[in-house]
């Protein structure tokens, strides 16, 4: 088995892949925790953001794996962007005299 597989062969090896992604309903609390991990957060970090344990950021993982039928947070996040359950904001482009 190889160590690295990519988003999309995790999303395929998932149970039920083959048929189109349903809308699945996710808690705000799910849905901000996806967010939070789309900007490169871990579960401690999303924790103390959001005022709970990071027992209870990795239970919400858990179901939201569930829910995508994945077995990886990066395929759910994966599948949260394609399912349009969560969106990537623009960026906002800096003048050129601002530092990076």
């Amino acid at each position: 088995m190889k160590t690295q597989q990519t988003l999309e062969t995790l999303v395929e090896d998932a149970p039920g892949s083959a048929m189109l992604t349903p809308l699945v309903q996710l808690t705000t609390k799910e849905t901000q925790a996806l967010e939070w991990c789309l900007k490169g957060k871990t579960s401690w970090e999303i924790a103390r953001i959001q005022s709970c344990s990071e027992s209870t950021i990795n239970f919400h993982f858990s179901n939201i794996r569930r829910k995508f039928a994945v077995r990886s947070r990066n395929a759910a996040v994966f599948k949260a962007l394609k399912s349009g359950a969560i969106t990537v904001e623009p960026l906002q482009s800096r003048d050129t005299h601002e530092p990076d």
